[in-house]
């Protein structure tokens, strides 16, 4: 007997979206198709259109004030297909196209989920994410699009243990596929001829039965599961490969100068500088806090050591342009680390969007708009360093902050892209660290019982600085956390439940939000 089923599909009205949604047509389901175009698809009674803009920050309140006024209260199957996309090397990359790929690419898909779960959870429905094999892979020519997606693979993951029992969590991995994208992200058919590629109605009926598999993740056809298997195990061979033939190789700097660590005022940021400042850097720090800043620039020039701050909020784009301009003003930099982050620990429908919102500003949107400044303008030095500070939830996700693991998953990913695409003109570590005992720890942890058992920050900065000095690509600093990394790799759905258990648990119905649990 033949279920009606409610179907919302985003970016609808083209490419693999729209092949989709006359799929489900042509089954007889009633289907929502959300798009920014001012019509819609003919796809008969059953197909209701809301146009909305995913780029825009309305987009979520568009969908739902939509799904109220038809009267549809909930949802059998969200599919998140929206995407946008750039090709070219980082630098050339238009500051407003960075913005518009985070905002469709990742900033939309959450936000809506975090808008739609009421729908979702009234049918026990089914939530899919659409990525792309690309998120396993440095794609230094397309580095914030495979960021982005990554990124929502380390959201889904996190979800999914929330949710069980409650919504399907899904993701899929598509490769190439014949649509009009690629001709909008400016691909030459010489470097590219996506003429070649399987059609959007193809990609999209092996989708539809991947979806009705409700499997956690699924890559479509062997060939994008080996390839999306090479990237995550085999990148120890991928990235060399990949590398050959770029930048020229640079020699290490024999007498680094000038270090800017963003966050630098307390905890890790603080550690770091000082650690560096020992080895004879001078450090500038970023900062959005002046009591702290002023406090840790008195307590460095009392031990004879060189720091001054640049006051900005890294999480609003005013307070990024004011360190960009600030930085570009300045001498050329040495080292550069993405240090500063927050959190927001809780239930993913219970965390206040805004806050999560905030997450995914200053860990990821930041540090993309900060490396692209100062590439623009040749601020770092050639054979000088980029510092990444990710987190160990990349290898065992973090169920209860889930756009944490999102922005941090996406930040290594750009990470491994930027490193591939500079070959050997700058030096690329990105650290993935676990509990640290700082105050930050202390402020998102749902218990601090074991905190003596964390690894101090003093530690973790020597780990880095040694790391950097030695040119290191990944660092997971600490035995115990290369451990449970390993763990997370070798058998996730275990390290899932584990992390269930050992946070989600904890958590319970608290918000654990600037120092306050509520």
């Amino acid at each position: 007997m033949f279920a009606q089923k409610t179907i919302l599909i985003t970016g609808a009205t083209d490419g693999i979206g729209l092949a989709l949604a006359r799929h489900y047509a042509a089954q007889g389901h009633r289907l929502i198709l959300v798009g920014r175009r001012s019509v819609g698809p003919e796809l008969g009674p059953q197909a209701a259109y809301c146009r909305a803009d995913l780029a825009q920050a309305d987009a979520a309140g568009r969908v739902t004030a939509f799904l109220e006024a038809q009267n549809i209260t909930q949802l059998d199957l969200l599919v998140h297909n929206a995407g946008v996309g750039y090709y070219g090397r980082f630098p050339a990359q238009p500051a407003a196209s960075i913005d518009a790929l985070t905002a469709v690419n990742l900033r939309a898909p959450i936000a809506l989920t975090h808008a739609l779960l009421p729908w979702l959870r009234r049918a026990r429905g089914q939530l899919v994410f659409v990525s792309s094999v690309a998120s396993a892979l440095p794609a230094p020519d397309y580095a914030v699009y495979a960021a982005t997606k990554a990124a929502l693979d380390g959201f889904a993951r996190s979800l999914r243990v929330e949710l069980r029992g409650q919504v399907t969590v899904q993701t899929i991995f598509p490769g190439a596929t014949r649509t009009g994208m690629h001709a909008k992200m400016g691909i030459d058919r010489a470097v590219m001829d996506w003429e070649k590629f399987p059609s959007a109605k193809k990609t999209a009926v092996r989708m539809a039965a991947l979806i009705a598999r409700k499997r956690p993740f699924s890559a479509i056809g062997m060939s994008n599961t080996l390839l999306r298997f090479a990237g995550l195990r085999l990148g120890w061979l991928v990235d060399p490969l990949m590398r050959k033939g770029r930048s020229a190789a640079q020699p290490h700097l024999a007498h680094p100068q000038l270090c800017v660590i963003t966050g630098a005022a307390d905890g890790i940021g603080r550690a770091l500088a000082q650690r560096f400042a020992q080895a004879g850097y001078r450090i500038i720090g970023v900062d959005i806090d002046a009591a702290r800043a002023a406090q840790t620039q008195a307590a460095f020039a009392a031990q004879g050591a060189d720091i001054s701050f640049i006051l900005a909020d890294l999480a609003t784009p005013q307070g990024v342009e004011t360190a960009v301009a600030a930085l570009q003003a300045g001498p050329d930099i040495d080292l550069f680390i993405h240090n500063a982050g927050i959190n927001a620990v809780g239930q993913f429908a219970r965390l206040p969007w805004p806050r999560q919102e905030t997450v995914l500003r200053l860990n990821l949107l930041a540090p993309l708009h900060l490396t692209h400044g100062l590439l623009r303008a040749n601020k770092l030095r050639s054979g000088g360093a980029w510092v990444f500070i990710s987190s160990l939830s990349h290898y065992v996700g973090y169920p209860g902050a889930a756009v944490y693991a999102a922005s941090k998953d996406g930040l290594a990913s750009f990470a491994r892209s930027l490193r591939v695409g500079s070959g050997e003109q700058f030096h690329m570590l990105t650290v993935f660290p676990g509990p640290t005992r700082t105050a930050h720890a202390r402020r998102y942890s749902p218990d601090n019982s074991r905190e003596a058992t964390r690894m101090s920050p003093d530690e973790l900065a020597t780990a880095v600085f040694r790391a950097v000095q030695r040119r290191r690509a990944l660092l997971i600093p600490g035995a115990g956390n290369r451990l449970f990394a390993l763990a997370g790799r070798l058998a996730p759905r275990l390290m899932d439940g584990a992390m269930r258990k050992t946070i989600l648990q904890k958590v319970g119905d608290a918000v654990f939000l600037e120092g306050d649990d509520v």
